[in-house]
């Protein structure tokens, strides 16, 4: 697993399951589950295929059986996509941010 400081933040996100139980919805949209308890919905990729948006926050995830893993936080784009290869993640899920009056929000 790539160690970086941003793979600890993955080890405190909890999987809360698809956006709805069934359809599209369930496979396009999942939502996870932050260290301050709030959940957030994020749009699900393959690894190769997630977009460069610049202010999004993304998750690589591995499966495992059933289970999706979280073993990579950080920004969208090519250094997502390059933690998810050196990871084995199959998924890149990602979470646009938000502006506030201070700019955008930090990651969950």
């Amino acid at each position: 697993m790539m160690m970086t400081r941003d793979a600890h933040f993955a080890d405190s996100l909890r999987d809360d399951g698809p956006l709805s139980a069934t359809g599209l919805l369930a496979r396009r949209f999942r939502l996870w589950r932050g260290p301050d308890g709030r959940r957030q919905v994020y749009s699900v990729y393959a690894a190769d295929e997630a977009p460069d948006y610049p202010d999004a926050v993304a998750i690589a995830v591995r499966m495992e059986g059933t289970r999706r893993i979280p073993v990579w936080t950080g920004p969208a784009g090519a250094k997502a996509r390059t933690a998810a290869l050196a990871t084995g993640a199959q998924e890149i899920h990602l979470r646009i941010l938000p502006e506030t009056e201070s700019g955008t929000l930090a990651p969950m």
